[in-house]
């Protein structure tokens, strides 16, 4: 029995508190802590949705503060590029300038020895027929000498043979000679 009225009791609260629930006034001491209770969740649940939102926007700012930071460091990068390449266009400007009174230097070099070559070429030949005239005129003295030689050896032949028949000749005319002179 005891048992069945705690049980009673209890069904009894259970009761109660479902008729208060279902009887809510704002007037109530239920009520009030009910609604108290309310206002403290939808206090904390607006602090919560602030510090979110700060958060985020913080961390939106944080970003966007290292979004500025890379754009000022790239327009730096940019400058100095720009600095860079204006630099390097004047040196091209420079090289190409110099490479053009190169390519003249080597134009005109070339040209002289161009004419250096052929007036080589000129000599050379001048000095081939030069040595080929000069050879031609020593053939033609040894020739010369050889046919002089050899009228000498035929002379000197011919005079011995003339000799040795003058000698009988020339003894003989020798003879008459003095006979000429005799007679006179």
């Amino acid at each position: 029995m005891q048992s069945q009225i705690k049980d009673l009791q209890g069904k009894l609260e259970k009761a109660e508190e479902e008729l208060n629930a279902w009887s809510f006034t704002p007037d109530s001491v239920t009520g009030k802590k009910l609604m108290g209770k309310c206002r403290m969740l939808i206090d904390e649940n607006e602090e919560l949705g602030r510090q979110l939102s700060q958060g985020r926007v913080a961390q939106l700012q944080a970003e966007l503060a290292l979004q500025k930071s890379a754009n000022e460091e790239m327009q730096k990068n940019v400058e100095e590029m720009t600095n860079f390449v204006l630099q390097l266009d004047e040196e091209v400007e420079g090289m190409q300038a110099t490479i053009l009174q190169l390519q003249h230097q080597l134009k005109s070099s070339q040209e002289k020895v161009k004419q250096t070559g052929e007036k080589l070429e000129r000599e050379e030949k001048r000095r081939e027929e030069l040595e080929k005239a000069q050879a031609e005129e020593e053939d033609k003295v040894k020739e010369k000498r050889r046919r002089a030689s050899d009228e000498d050896e035929d002379t000197g032949r011919r005079k011995k043979e003339k000799g040795k028949g003058k000698n009988k000749e020339g003894k003989k005319s020798k003879h008459k000679d003095r006979e000429a002179k005799e007679t006179e």
